[in-house]
């Protein structure tokens, strides 16, 4: 399924365990290896370290692609030069051979191959010889909640996916689209009941698996699941709406945050080095530590900003570049550093979903409590609607500016049947799946391709 994919040993040890490294991060042949039947307990906690590593990027060059796809495809973010691979992905013409498709695609079924090889090494270990004998348990819900994470990102580009539970090689057939989110559900469900307490968001926790299990059920419209949980966290203490938009993106520990991908300056995602550029910024007469900027925001995204919203300057900035004016994405601000984390989870977003799912069930005022409380944080006047249909298009506005340039917009169009109606460039139910990649359909002809590639 992966090409010349063999992980003989763990790959993700290198990391942790400062074995030679795998020389090429998507052939993995890894020189330094440690023996599956080596393992200890002990060794867990630093093998666990390889699984979130391999899903924050190390497992692809790539894998910013993860994090910047789902804007990049709406109306978000725009292709500006150079890598006429993003300019597809922009169009919504995406070609079966397009190299940073493969990429994620690649790198999200690496990642999945840690967490199992990682989930095959560790259940048969002993939990009386951990430090705590439930802490057994809580590192593999901690595998299983990143290896949801991957396939929620596959299912909802690429549609039905090979769901793979334990490490092979071996050429694998799609699943469908219900069986891998029942899958997704599978997961993190086991993650609910199994993970540790929120210690802090660098970490997977039963909060965490609570966070994307009711994006999980307001996906697949069990709205009643949905409210229910996104309320749980909504009521626990260790999460708040932040008073300062700018400090969530600022400050790694802001009590917005309820799961995260940390990067470090050694191991940085190379995401925000496409979204920045170097310039002395006008707002600020500061000097920004930029990149290439490939991705500017959408000149529609910077209209979409209400007079007084406070994300607006944290969300963007607007900025001269090479004689044109254009609004530079701006809640990652490291780029060449790549020391920013990536937000999977905010309690902003349940908020959100609360209001979705109970709009959707008819509570249209407890909808618009749950979503004015995010707009007034936001330095807003409250909001009303006089029907579902116009409560529905006031949470998709407040879903677009709140958690723009975070990996939401393109599927929450395709999720409430708006993809085509709002994006001139979609046409076609086609389009709303990503291709199978052309060199995977090579090496596995179990693989079908997508209707329309």
């Amino acid at each position: 399924m992966i090409n010349k994919i063999k992980f003989k040993v763990i790959c993700m040890a290198v990391a942790g365990l400062s074995l030679t490294a795998c020389e090429d991060k998507l052939d993995i042949e890894p020189r330094g290896s440690i023996s599956p039947e080596a393992v200890t307990p002990s060794d867990t906690e630093v093998l666990l370290n390889g699984v979130y590593d391999g899903f924050q990027g190390g497992a692809s060059s790539y894998q910013y692609l993860a994090f910047l796809t789902d804007d990049l495809s709406a109306d978000n973010l725009a292709y500006r030069a150079t890598f006429f691979q993003h300019g597809e992905v922009d169009d919504n013409a995406i070609a079966a051979n397009n190299l940073l498709i493969q990429f994620y695609w690649q790198g999200l079924y690496q990642g999945i191959y840690r967490a199992n090889f990682f989930l095959q090494t560790v259940e048969p270990l002993d939990e009386s010889t951990f430090s705590r004998p439930e802490r057994k348990q809580e590192v593999i819900a901690e595998a299983r909640f990143l290896r949801a994470y991957g396939y929620y990102n596959l299912v909802t580009r690429w549609g039905g996916v090979p769901i793979l539970r334990e490490p092979t090689s071996d050429k694998v057939a799609r699943n469908s689209e219900e069986e891998v989110w029942n899958f997704i559900i599978e997961d993190l469900t086991f993650a609910v009941e199994n993970a540790g307490e929120f210690r802090s968001a660098a970490y997977a926790s039963k909060a965490a698996a609570k966070a994307l299990l009711a994006r999980v059920y307001l996906a697949t419209k069990n709205y009643a699941e949905a409210e229910r949980l996104a309320e749980e966290l909504i009521a626990d203490s260790n999460f708040q709406l932040s008073d300062n938009y700018d400090n969530i993106f600022t400050n790694k520990g802001n009590a917005e945050h309820i799961f995260q991908l940390n990067s470090t300056p050694n191991d940085g995602t190379s995401m925000s080095y496409f979204l920045i550029a170097n310039v002395v910024l006008p707002s600020t007469g500061q000097q920004t530590n930029g990149g290439r900027f490939e991705l500017p925001i959408d000149n529609s995204l910077a209209a979409a900003f209400e007079a007084g919203d406070e994300r607006k300057n944290t969300t963007l900035q607007p900025i001269t570049f090479g004689g044109r004016d254009y609004n530079m994405a701006y809640k990652y601000r490291q780029s060449a550093d790549g020391a920013d984390a990536w937000p999977v989870a905010r309690i902003a977003e349940m908020y959100l979903i609360s209001a979705e799912a109970r709009a959707e069930q008819n509570d249209l005022e407890g909808a618009l409590e749950r979503l004015n409380q995010v707009r007034e944080m936001r330095g807003l006047e409250a909001t009303d609607a006089a029907s579902l249909a116009e409560l529905r298009l006031k949470i998709e506005q407040e879903r677009r500016v709140e958690l723009a340039v975070e990996g939401h917009r393109w599927y929450d169009l395709i999720r409430t049947g708006r993809a085509i109606e709002v994006l001139p460039n979609v046409t076609d139910e086609n389009q709303l799946k990503y291709p199978i990649p052309q060199a995977e359909i090579v090496v596995n002809d179990l693989l079908e391709p997508n209707p329309g590639y």
